[in-house]
C-alpha cells in the first residue's frame, strides 16, 4: 500500500496557506544555536531560544506566488526579495517567516527559519533574496 500527495494537492495546500495568512519576515540576532528546531511553533518560541533576540523591523512578504512543478514533483511558495532598513552595529543571524495574524508573538505561527548565508551585518541594510521560501515535495 502506498500514499501519494499529488502535485495539485501540494499546490492547493500552498495556495490555501498563502490566502489564509499574513506572511511576514523578521530578523533575529544573537545566535543561530537552537533556532533550526522543528518543534518551535511561534515567534515567542523563537524569541525564547537562549541568546536569541528578535529585531524590531518586520516586513510583509509581497508578490507571493504559488507554483505547481510537475517536473520536480513539488509545489512552491515564492515572494519578492525582502529589504530591511540599515541598523548600525546589528548583525543578523538569520531570518524567519511567520503568520502575523495571531496578534501577540505567542499566537503568531512560525512557518520557517533560515540561517544559510548568515550572519550578515545590517549596517547598510539587508536584502534577503527569496527563491521558493517554502516547498512541498
Amino acid at each position: 500500500m502506498a500514499e501519494t500527495t499529488t502535485n495539485r494537492g501540494k499546490y492547493r495546500a500552498m495556495l490555501a496557506l498563502a490566502a489564509a495568512t499574513d506572511l511576514r519576515m523578521l530578523v533575529f540576532t544573537g545566535t543561530q544555536t537552537g533556532v533550526n528546531n522543528p518543534d518551535l511553533n511561534t515567534v515567542a518560541d523563537l524569541d525564547a531560544v537562549s541568546s536569541v533576540a528578535i529585531h524590531s523591523e518586520r516586513v510583509a512578504l509581497s508578490s507571493i506566488t504559488t507554483t505547481e512543478d510537475d517536473t520536480n514533483d513539488r509545489a512552491a511558495l515564492d515572494s519578492a526579495d525582502v529589504t530591511f532598513a540599515a541598523a548600525a552595529g546589528v548583525t543578523a543571524q538569520g531570518v524567519a517567516i511567520y503568520d502575523h495574524t495571531g496578534g501577540a508573538d505567542n499566537a503568531r505561527d512560525l512557518i520557517a527559519v533560515y540561517t544559510t548565508n548568515f550572519p550578515q551585518p545590517m549596517d547598510g541594510g539587508l536584502v534577503v533574496q527569496v527563491t521558493d521560501f517554502l516547498r512541498a515535495s
